[in-house]
């Protein structure tokens, strides 16, 4: 019962939050050729942030998460309205995962700190270098380990 109550509270949460973006950066696969890609979406909470996320799985690579798209909402204090506050979208492409090279790393670009309803998003891409890029796949692999333990991504685990 619980259970029941936690996961209505949090689908209740979630339910004002801006969706995902439809565009994603120029040189990522189109949504065209994303079609037949498996395509694995969620959304979780912890005690400061709400995650929303969107993996894809090119059917040649069926065990690699190709690209990674997410948006990361910090939990606003008690009473505010709206509860989180919206955050950047970050896009993660495995562009070569034959050859051991950063992956590419692009982050929604705004112009006044908020997105702009209706338009697309621009991105920029993130240095392999710098902090944001190590914090952005830190975020990743939260991702892929919260969706492997739910059984969602890759061959069962035995």
């Amino acid at each position: 019962m619980a259970g029941v109550v936690l996961l209505a509270l949090g689908c209740a949460s979630s339910a004002g939050l801006r969706p995902l973006s439809q565009t994603l950066p120029s040189g990522v696969p189109t949504a065209a050729q994303r079609a037949s890609w498996e395509r694995i979406d969620g959304d979780y909470e912890t005690a400061t942030e709400h995650v929303r996320y969107s993996l894809f799985v090119d059917p040649e690579r069926p065990l690699l998460f190709r690209i990674t798209q997410y948006r990361v909402n910090l939990r606003r204090p008690m009473g505010s309205r709206p509860r989180f506050e919206d955050g950047a979208e970050t896009v993660v492409w495995n562009e070569v995962p034959e050859r051991r090279v950063p992956l590419r790393c692009y982050a929604e670009e705004r112009l006044d700190g908020t997105p702009s309803p209706g338009v697309p998003l621009s991105w920029r891409d993130v240095d392999p270098t710098t902090r944001e890029f190590k914090v952005s796949m830190n975020r990743a692999m939260e991702i892929y380990a919260r969706v492997r333990g739910e059984g969602r991504g890759g061959p069962p685990v035995r």
